[in-house]
């Protein structure tokens, strides 16, 4: 089993509410590790998002979290969050006021108030409480500047750590799928099912169906994502001897 030191990971998770993730290269491995990973930290109730600059294709199409996936990042970009449910907005709409851009937002009959605690303004250019990169930033192209603000965390088969890298896994011997088998446990993130089905996609796809770059450990990833994706046992009278062998009274 693999061990790598997340402790300033962890310490960074621990406060986290947003988290960018950043795949600069498509393809099905890193793909697949980064949405696993954003599906775990959605569940950890972090706001996820993982910006990829190519956008997949039909071949990507039985990964879980597609939805997550953005392709455009602009640093000028203003984004305006209400904490409040979609069901019940009947319309968002704007208007001009002496050269100032008013937002409405119409809210159904019968709702709420907005309340000012439920309204967060966010200039993009300011990164996530944590941001993960899966490789070189230089392959962001015109997004590779992001890694110059916030707190990213590099993941990388190359043994080359950024200067503005806060912490680094590297791992010269196994694909983005096989590190985050073993990474996401260490960071106390649970490995459900859709994170398992797509690492477990992504290892088939980086080995070629567990034919070439293997070692004991890719065998055992493989092995964790495949107990992972099976539901749990419905436990019945017939295998359960404590619930077969009890008597049952007759009126």
């Amino acid at each position: 089993m693999k061990n790598y030191n997340v402790s300033d990971i962890k310490n960074s998770l621990s406060t986290a509410k947003t988290a960018l993730i950043a795949v600069p290269q498509l393809t099905i491995d890193s793909v697949a590790a980064g949405l696993a990973l954003a599906l775990t930290l959605k569940k950890a109730n972090i706001d996820t998002k993982v910006f990829c600059p190519t956008k997949p294709d039909a071949n990507y199409s039985k990964l879980s979290g597609l939805d997550l996936i953005i392709n455009a990042y602009n640093q000028n970009d203003l984004v305006i969050t209400l904490d409040y449910p979609l069901t019940q907005i009947e319309k968002v709409n704007y208007n001009q006021d002496n050269g100032k851009l008013n937002l409405i937002v119409q809210t159904k009959e019968g709702s709420p108030k907005v309340a000012e605690n439920q309204i967060s303004i966010v200039s993009q250019s300011i990164a996530a409480d944590i941001n993960f990169i899966l490789g070189e930033e230089t392959a962001l192209g015109a997004a590779a500047n992001m890694v110059n603000s916030g707190s990213w965390i590099q993941i990388s088969p190359n043994n080359n750590i950024k200067p503005w890298a806060k912490a680094a896994i590297v791992d010269q011997d196994a694909p983005f799928s096989e590190m985050f088998t073993f990474l996401l446990p260490m960071l106390g993130l649970n490995l459900d099912i859709d994170s398992a089905k797509n690492l477990l996609i992504g290892l088939r796809v980086a080995t070629q169906s567990f034919s070439v770059n293997v070692s004991p450990e890719t065998f055992e990833a493989g092995a964790a994502c495949l107990k992972a994706t099976q539901p749990a046992e419905v436990v019945s009278p017939m295998n359960n001897p404590s619930i077969s062998n009890t008597s049952i009274p007759t009126a």
